[in-house]
């Protein structure tokens, strides 16, 4: 399922984005290109996720296919460059996985960009979980799957309707982002983000 080439998103190895016990973490890491198409910045890779002014100076077709390139990284396995961390706004319960894969990197930045200021409460470690098992799921490619279908539907749906006024991907479903805050509104019915675009605040730099 996984495509070859992608126009907006690039993934590259890097041995920059993460340490374990001080030693560099080799990996990869998924990014969205500037839209300048410079082609000095074909090569740029930013570990973090803070793409929002990028992503605001696409236009609204371009937006929805950056997202459909993403959920092209299904069944992408390697490893992510990146450790776990908390995207949060303040301490959370902290998840036992430790590593997440590209796939999973692909989900977190999908959902960072289009959930945008709300980030930092709705998904604040790039960890799935398994509301009726209690477990943590990165590692579990059957549910992941099922995930990355839920977010097509949703993106097909909020893309007949110009993402205008719509919610979060994983509302009220069995699976959701480890330590998502219950009792924040996006889980209200009258809960509606205005349109897909820049926001004030995202989840970007680790807060560990």
């Amino acid at each position: 399922m996984l495509k070859k080439e992608h126009k907006y998103i690039i993934k590259q190895h890097s041995l920059s984005c993460g340490l374990i016990d001080g030693k560099p973490l080799s990996g990869y890491k998924i990014a969205l290109l500037p839209i300048s198409k410079d082609k000095k910045n074909v090569g740029l890779l930013l570990c973090q996720y803070q793409y929002d002014k990028t992503f605001s100076e696409y236009s609204n077709d371009e937006k929805i296919e950056i997202l459909e390139e993403l959920l092209s990284f299904e069944g992408d396995t390697s490893i992510c460059a990146k450790e776990v961390c908390n995207y949060g706004s303040k301490f959370y319960k902290r998840p036992l996985t430790k590593f997440y894969t590209t796939q999973i990197d692909a989900l977190y930045l999908f959902t960072v960009l289009t959930v945008a200021s709300y980030s930092p409460n709705y998904c604040p470690f790039p960890v799935l979980y398994d509301n009726q098992t209690g477990e943590e799921i990165n590692n579990d490619q059957k549910k992941i799957s099922k995930i990355f279908e839920i977010y097509r539907k949703w993106l097909k749906e909020n893309k007949s309707k110009g993402f205008v006024n719509y919610n979060v991907p994983l509302r009220d479903k069995r699976f959701e982002w480890f330590s998502t805050q219950k009792n924040f509104n996006y889980y209200k019915d009258e809960f509606k983000i205005a349109k897909l675009d820049r926001a004030a605040r995202v989840v970007g730099i680790c807060k560990d």
